[in-house]
């Protein structure tokens, strides 16, 4: 008669323990996993933040170079001092976003909502800007060297 070992034992028990268990498995649905909490986070964190809802949010004096807010919603946010140099904000909601002194210079602009934003002492050259909606946009002081940001406001 073969004896058992104790770990041959400690195995054995373990095994058919979970044989039921695995013979009864309910399907494992897949989850969405955000990796990071906030919109804000993930903007701050990797530098990207598509169609993201940042409205109201308080991103005073952040160095946002280069990051990616394409068709992100921005409405009303506190941008004053930002460093958005390089960054793709087309088709960003900006309406009565603070954008004063913010650095937007060779940033992509396009189909932008700049409605009631404040663009005041803003250095905004060479930005891409074609179809942007500009109506009570205030931009005294503003740079908008090559940006053709007035100019090239779309309709209303």
């Amino acid at each position: 008669m073969n004896q058992f070992r104790p770990v041959q034992l400690a195995a054995v028990l373990l095994v058919s323990a979970l044989i039921p268990v695995t013979a009864k498995a309910e399907p494992i649905q897949s989850l969405l996993v955000q990796p990071y909490g906030s919109a804000k986070e993930r903007l701050l964190i990797s530098g990207a933040c598509s169609g993201c809802d940042l409205r109201s949010a308080r991103l005073q004096g952040a160095h946002l170079i280069g990051v990616d807010l394409r068709d992100a919603d921005l409405r009303d946010a506190d941008l004053r001092e930002t460093n958005l140099e390089g960054a793709d904000l087309s088709g960003a909601r900006l309406d009565g976003a603070d954008l004063q002194g913010a650095q937007l210079s060779n940033a992509d602009l396009s189909r932008t909502d700049l409605r009631r934003a404040d663009l005041r002492g803003a250095v905004v050259i060479n930005a891409y800007a074609p179809d942007v909606r500009t109506d009570g946009m205030r931009f005294a002081g503003a740079d908008l060297t090559g940006s053709h940001l007035i100019y090239g406001g779309g309709p209303n």
